[in-house]
């Protein structure tokens, strides 16, 4: 992208994304691809009066030479220091901005998961406070990622590098909604859009969903909490800012009842899971749990996240994008799950989001959470399930049904 066009993104991630206030600190991690990126952030963050900017590198290429060369009791390590910065993230309020790290999406294929997985659990851990702080919006925090030629390259396998890049530039500018002259007040449309959407299916109290896909043999049924709420769009923080967790978003979501969600699904799309590109992925639940599971490749892979914890195999998240969002409009499988989630209906695996509940800010340990039929869990990925023919009807608790999405469009 020309560095206008990129300056405009950035705008967009710092004045709505995260939403930065005058003083306020600011964290963000990327891959080495994106560290120009990262720079005009940090720019933009300065310009509108952050206190500090830290960059912090996370590479991929990094995390494969620990692999391939550390004793597995030295990956139980993790410096004190890290513990004290999750500590001064919390206390003194920073936002939080993470670039998806697309541009090396490949490096960690077919590396030792036994080891990765050990790495993984052994940093959510280290996060864990940080972590439940963020599920329940009480810091503002941004996901997206930024054009590099990696990534066009895998979405675009058979142009040449130039090409690739500039046909993703071009998908990206549409998407992101840079491409227009108010381009922030098209964010101020789009998340009213959202909210608008979740305070209608909090209107109709529903008690659960039935998603069906006869293209995809999808029939699941997944329960509702009295206490559930929809929510799209920018979240609030207790004090009352909000802010856009990812951009960019199509999504209207919530948390279900993690005991309540029976059936068989499939995916419609491809989903990165310790660094792996998995394919065909397909659950079966009985009684909220996954009872049985698979995939077209790295199966172990899917097996080793399902049995990370006591939650991680059950649901944290059920979301309704339907074929109105723009990424979806773009045709393309863009292998980051930012952006493919925001393309299809999903559900995730893993925790479950306190701030999707009306009682969500009272429930302060995990048994307040459990209790509740809030999922917890270590982990949170998405799983896209959504497609042409999808069709999404919710029962109420008075068991009136509710068409919302009819071949793959929402229809309220």
């Amino acid at each position: 992208m020309e560095h206008k066009t990129l300056q405009k993104y950035a705008e967009v991630i710092i004045k709505k994304g995260i939403n930065l206030y005058k003083g306020q600190c600011l964290s963000i991690t990327c891959g080495i691809p994106d560290y120009e990126f990262a720079l005009i952030l940090a720019e933009c963050a300065y310009k509108n009066k952050a206190k500090y900017v830290d960059i912090a590198i996370s590479s991929n290429a990094l995390t494969k030479e620990r692999i391939n060369n550390s004793n597995i009791e030295d990956l139980n390590f993790i410096p004190d220091y890290k513990n004290a910065q999750y500590n001064e993230y919390i206390a003194n309020d920073w936002a939080f901005i993470r670039i998806d790290n697309t541009g090396e999406f490949d490096i960690l294929q077919n590396i030792n998961s036994d080891k990765l997985e050990l790495i993984f659990k052994t940093e959510r851990k280290i996060k864990k406070r940080y972590l439940e702080e963020a599920s329940k919006h009480k810091l503002a925090w941004c996901v997206i990622a930024s054009p590099n030629a990696k990534w066009a390259s895998n979405i675009f396998k058979n142009e040449n590098a130039d090409s690739a890049s500039k046909k993703l530039e071009t998908a990206l500018e549409k998407i992101l909604r840079i491409d227009k002259t108010d381009h922030l007040g098209e964010w101020d449309k789009h998340s009213n859009k959202l909210i608008e959407r979740g305070s209608l299916l909090n209107s109709f109290k529903l008690d659960k969903l039935i998603i069906k896909s006869e293209k995809y043999k999808t029939l699941l049924e997944i329960g509702l909490l009295a206490a559930s709420r929809w929510i799209g769009g920018p979240k609030k923080t207790p004090d009352g800012r909000s802010f856009i967790p990812n951009i960019p978003t199509e999504e209207v979501f919530t948390t279900p009842d993690f005991k309540r969600t029976s059936g068989k699904v499939y995916t419609t799309r491809p989903v990165v899971i310790m660094e792996t590109t998995l394919f065909g992925v397909w659950f079966e639940f009985k009684n909220g749990k996954v009872i049985n599971f698979g995939s077209d490749n790295n199966t172990d892979v899917l097996k080793k996240f399902i049995d990370t914890d006591s939650g991680s195999n059950r649901l944290g998240e059920v979301a309704l994008v339907d074929a109105q969002s723009l990424i979806y409009k773009s045709g393309l499988i863009f292998n980051s799950i930012l952006y493919d989630e925001n393309a299809s209906c999903h559900i995730a695996l893993g925790n479950g989001y306190p701030s999707c509940l009306s009682n969500g800010q009272s429930l302060m340990t995990k048994d307040d959470l459990l209790a509740a039929g809030c999922n917890v869990s270590l982990v949170h990925t998405d799983f896209m399930i959504g497609a042409p023919d999808t069709e999404v009807t919710g029962v109420t608790v008075s068991g009136e049904k509710k068409e919302i999405i009819k071949n793959g469009n929402f229809c309220i």
